[in-house]
């Protein structure tokens, strides 16, 4: 919960209270910092109706302060009754772990929310318009205690006032707890850079997450998850602490503390919540906004620079997300399940009824309710210990990135030096009595097992040099991922299709296309993050030219590099969580698992050493893709036996 204490503090001017922004100043301090100049800054107040007015701040007060003994100045605001955006939304609010179970809490919560979006509406809708400039709209998310609500108690007949951001930034953060409470976990960390709308949503997010729970999303606390209170509040290195969790996605989402919200709404705020999750470092989020920007200016709309009031902007970019949550200041959007239209909740119990039936129809409620908190309290605890563990893993590889390379490296070229000593004590096979052709499918079957030992015992003159390079990469990727993820890394073609037919067995495809949808994630599961390796279809045949032979087969190729292999992962994580009646454009291109397929013709020499035929030369004559995706993959796979493609026959 966060304390009434604010920067915003009321003062007597000639009998008259009125608002102050406490500078955290001496005189003599406030008289030489730049926080003057600051002063000749706009402020804005925005009404109800779209009208936007300038009006600037000419008059500093001097008082005590008691907790620190000493006169401190404070920017007078000509204003009567202001209250930070911030407090309207976090302070007035009962810090409730159950409070959504209460429906007057759930009341007073949707009133407070309601009145947030239609002050903050009223900024979006002037910034739309092109009478605030973008500096001015992203500089007030970026120092949200700029952001005052003025007027009566009626949300409609306020005003949004508008502080020069630089003023209201170099006040907050005059103190660290203030800067913990009023700036910090409101704020993306890259707000300066992001793009707008996600900048805006994240602090719109936070600010409804603080309504809905009584507390912010995001805290400092160094154990993800963990609580902070007392002196741990503003102990060194909070400040960043916060920051990190805000970067981390340390939060619970918002549903699972008030399971009484709208999926559609939780979801807006949760996706506001994530915008600043994973973004990495300043030059990431950078490049991302700069990703972004193209994609706005590639259909006509330019991002406009300026300040204050700008009466002839050009178009302002899209801010959906805004929207969207600015749209529930209407009453006609739902924010609670079980509400009615007039914000009555829908089943409330007559306490006034007497009798036996009434009484146990109570206390089967009450039962009903303490089982369904229970549930609650269950899954809330669940997901903060699997949150809390991958964090923590996800945080410590970022802390020994350098060190897990060069481990990775080291254990790569272990494997590698021990495979060539292994190559090189091993007493080569002989070809001793073998015919051409057997020579040839020996050496391909190797080629196929990834056994450098047989490919190096049947070629003479490096002739196995067209696939040494990839079987070295093949054999110590696999067997450095298998030391590392435990598990069976390459499936041959053969073990595959095998996998592929008992999934087939049990899903109807390709009659519907959700079974085919099943079909594929079967697949995917039954490979567990690994991928296919092998030659099928092998076909040798002699060649017109003396001593050489055509050999023609298809090679399945899994494609790891580092990134492909981490985005891989992901995406099968991703695609193994998609609803059934998703689309199954999650299971495209190399996004379940990447792996091509090839028709290769290969045109193979045969030499006689010693009465032995070894391969002399191989030259490659032809490569074309016959399945360039896992999905295609798959998708072949569910046809009918007899609609196959010819690469799969025969296995």
């Amino acid at each position: 919960m966060l304390e009434s204490v604010s920067p915003i503090i009321l003062h007597q001017i000639n009998g008259a209270a009125y608002c102050c922004l406490a500078s955290g100043m001496e005189p003599r301090a406030f008289a030489h910092s730049a926080v003057t100049d600051y002063l000749h800054d706009a402020c804005l107040r925005i009404a109800p109706d779209g009208t936007v007015q300038e009006f600037y701040l000419n008059e500093t007060v001097t008082f005590f302060n008691t907790e620190k003994g000493r006169e401190e100045v404070g920017i007078v605001l000509p204003l009567r009754e202001a209250q930070p955006l911030i407090g309207l939304a976090c302070l007035d609010t009962d810090a409730a772990t159950g409070a959504f179970c209460d429906p007057q809490a759930l009341l007073r919560a949707e009133v407070v929310l309601r009145k947030l979006y239609r002050l903050f509406a009223c900024l979006l809708a002037a910034y739309q318009r092109g009478t605030v400039s973008e500096d001015c709209f992203r500089a007030a998310i970026a120092a949200p205690l700029c952001l005052l609500a003025e007027g009566g108690t009626d949300g409609d007949a306020q005003d949004l006032i508008v502080l020069p951001s630089r003023l209201a930034l170099r006040c907050v953060t005059a103190e660290t707890g203030a800067a913990l409470r009023f700036h910090y976990p409101w704020v993306h960390p890259d707000a300066e850079r992001v793009l707008l709308d996600d900048a805006a949503s994240f602090f719109l997010a936070t600010l409804s997450y603080a309504c809905i729970t009584g507390a912010p999303p995001f805290n400092s606390a160094a154990v993800p998850f963990a609580a902070v209170d007392g002196d741990d509040f503003c102990a060194n290195g909070a400040a960043e602490r916060l920051v990190q969790n805000i970067r981390d996605g340390v939060y619970v989402p918002v549903e699972l503390r008030c399971p009484a919200l709208c999926p559609q709404f939780a979801r807006l705020i949760d996706g506001g919540l994530s915008a600043a999750a994973g973004q990495g470092s300043a030059k990431t989020t950078g490049q991302l906004g700069s990703v972004k920007t193209a994609a706005y200016k590639s259909i006509g709309l330019e991002k406009t620079a300026g300040g204050g009031i700008m009466p002839n902007c050009r178009a302002a970019p899209l801010l959906p997300l805004v929207e969207q949550l600015c749209s529930y200041c209407e009453e006609s959007l739902p924010l609670f399940t079980g509400m009615q239209a007039d914000g009555v909740p829908a089943k409330q119990p007559d306490t006034q009824k007497a009798g036996a039936q009434e009484h146990a129809a109570l206390t089967k409620e009450a039962e009903e309710q303490a089982a369904e908190d229970s549930v609650r309290r269950a899954a809330l605890e669940a997901f903060i210990q699997t949150a809390r563990k991958r964090i923590s893993r996800k945080r410590f590889v970022r802390r020994n990135s350098g060190k897990i390379a060069a481990a990775a490296v080291l254990c790569a070229a272990l494997i590698a030096v021990t495979a060539a000593v292994v190559v090189h004590l091993r007493k080569p096979p002989e070809t001793a009595g073998m015919s051409a052709e057997a020579v040839i499918r020996g050496f391909y079957t190797a080629v196929g097992t990834l056994d450098q030992t047989i490919t190096g015992a049947y070629t003479k003159n490096k002739a196995a040099a067209l696939y040494d390079g990839l079987m070295v990469h093949l054999y110590v990727t696999g067997k450095t991922r298998e030391a590392y993820e435990r598990k069976k890394i390459y499936y041959t073609p053969q073990e595959f299709f095998n996998l592929c037919e008992s999934a087939r067995s049990v899903h109807a495809v390709p009659a519907v296309d959700d079974e085919l949808i099943r079909y594929k994630k079967a697949v995917i599961k039954s490979l567990g993050g690994g991928s296919i390796y092998g030659i099928s279809g092998l076909e040798i045949a002699p060649a017109a030219q003396i001593g050489w032979f055509d050999v023609r087969f298809y090679h399945w190729l899994p494609i790891f590099s580092s990134e492909e292999a981490e985005a891989a992962a992901k995406a099968m994580e991703k695609a193994l969580e998609t609803p059934v009646s998703d689309s199954d454009a999650e299971l495209s291109e190399r996004s379940a698992f990447p792996v091509q397929v090839l028709y290769k013709h290969d045109r193979v020499q045969i030499i006689s050493v010693k009465s032995s035929f070894f391969i002399g030369a191989i030259e490659s004559a032809e490569s074309t893709v016959a399945a360039d995706s896992s999905n295609a993959l798959l998708e072949d796979c569910a046809l009918p036996p007899s609609d196959r493609p010819t690469y799969l026959k025969g296995l």
